[in-house]
């Protein structure tokens, strides 16, 4: 039997140019009668970044200033999505329900496994930008390293320039 794709993770980074992707993303839901999860992960600040940043505010200014930055993701996600829904208004109507949003804490490739994992999805959508050589050689991208690790399959939509 083929395998049914039940759950779409689509790893959104919230960069412009990722409508292809959001539309592709849909029309698999809709094809498949999938749920559809939209996550953002929020790299975590590095420990010297964060020691800097203790040494003028309180913790819990810190702790205020990160749950404002993911409300406002969580926003920006809402809005994003109300306006393709409306954009593609006869297509979303076939969703089997409302896709589901999620912001996640941690490094973007394992958030993004892990999510993926917590959602029960079949299937992991998300964007790649083209990078040079050395910059995939000494930095990689978030999208190599999902590819290369994950346990699900992943569709990976070039963000055409």
């Amino acid at each position: 039997m083929l395998p049914k794709i039940n759950t779409i993770l689509y790893a959104c980074d919230l960069e412009p140019k990722t409508t292809q992707a959001m539309e592709l993303v849909m029309n698999l839901a809709i094809s498949n009668q999938a749920k559809v999860v939209l996550m953002h992960a929020m790299e975590p600040i590095s420990a010297q970044a964060a020691n800097m940043i203790h040494n003028y505010m309180s913790e819990q200014t810190v702790k205020t200033m990160r749950d404002e930055a993911v409300q406002s993701v969580k926003e920006r996600m809402t809005t994003y999505l109300a306006e393709f829904t409306q954009t593609h208004a006869d297509d979303m109507n076939n969703l089997s329900e409302t896709p589901r949003i999620e912001v996640v804490n941690g490094v973007p490739a394992e958030a993004i496994e892990k999510t993926a994992e917590k959602v029960g999805a079949d299937l992991i959508v998300m964007n790649s930008r083209t990078h040079s050589k050395i910059g995939q050689m000494v930095i990689g991208s978030t999208a190599n390293k999902v590819v290369h690790h994950s346990r699900i399959p992943v569709l990976v939509v070039p963000i055409i320039k």
